[in-house]
């Protein structure tokens, strides 16, 4: 199995974002969608964020530096199914529920804090996170008590398989939601910024949405761009 791709042009985003995880902190400065549209080539997706081709360049030195690291990851690529269920598990499910959990309180405060300065901005705030949360509340639900748990059956028969494809699409609609969704908080927030007057609670909403969002994006691609695509 192979443990490195070639970065050029015509790399797909998904393929390079699971080879290369820290990239996706660069990509997410560009609102580079990797998670939704990972078969989309580097190329095609650099062109439309208006970058030059020296974006290709930086992405290739950066990949040789991390390459020569001693602590980088093993490619999700690489895992067996049932490792990269737990991968998935264990690290995004995991942390993600303990930041909206912790966000569903903060955001909360800051409506009632803050109603008077700008309760439009706070009130459509307070709306997309509602809206993200019970996403991501339901689709994990389908993920953790029908998915995984088809996916890790041995010597599955063709009509478990197709039943599991079935499934895939249903959740892949679902992540399209939610990267939507994330888009839109991605706006609402002026790409994380915090307005002049905000607290500590907003600094630390804005901080923790940013943080929530970057993880959704990473977790969507290891499940489109390589999970997934197991089954289809």
């Amino acid at each position: 199995m192979k443990q490195t791709i070639t970065v050029n042009g015509q790399t797909p985003l998904g393929e390079l974002v699971t080879y290369f995880p820290p990239i996706t902190s660069r990509l997410n400065e560009f609102h580079i969608d990797y998670c939704c549209q990972g078969d989309r080539t580097l190329e095609a997706a650099i062109k439309e964020a208006k970058l030059t081709l020296d974006f290709i360049t930086e992405i290739q030195d950066a990949y040789r530096d991390y390459l020569a690291r001693t602590d980088k990851e093993i490619p999700v690529a690489e895992l067996s199914d049932e490792q990269l269920i737990d991968l998935i598990l264990e690290t995004h499910h995991q942390l993600e529920r303990a930041l909206w959990k912790e966000l569903d309180q903060l955001v909360n405060k800051l409506l009632l804090v803050h109603y008077k300065h700008g309760k439009e901005l706070l009130m459509k705030l307070h709306r997309s996170f509602s809206e993200l949360k019970l996403e991501l509340e339901e689709h994990f639900a389908k993920e953790e008590e029908e998915l995984f748990v088809a996916m890790r059956k041995m010597n599955k028969t063709s009509e478990e398989r197709a039943a599991i494809s079935s499934l895939i699409l249903e959740l892949e609609g679902e992540h399209e939601v939610a990267g939507q969704i994330i888009k839109r908080i991605i706006k609402e927030t002026n790409d994380f910024r915090p307005p002049e007057y905000a607290c500590p609670t907003m600094k630390a909403v804005y901080l923790k949405l940013h943080e929530l969002a970057d993880d959704i994006f990473l977790h969507i691609a290891k499940e489109n761009s390589v999970l997934f695509k197991r089954y289809q």
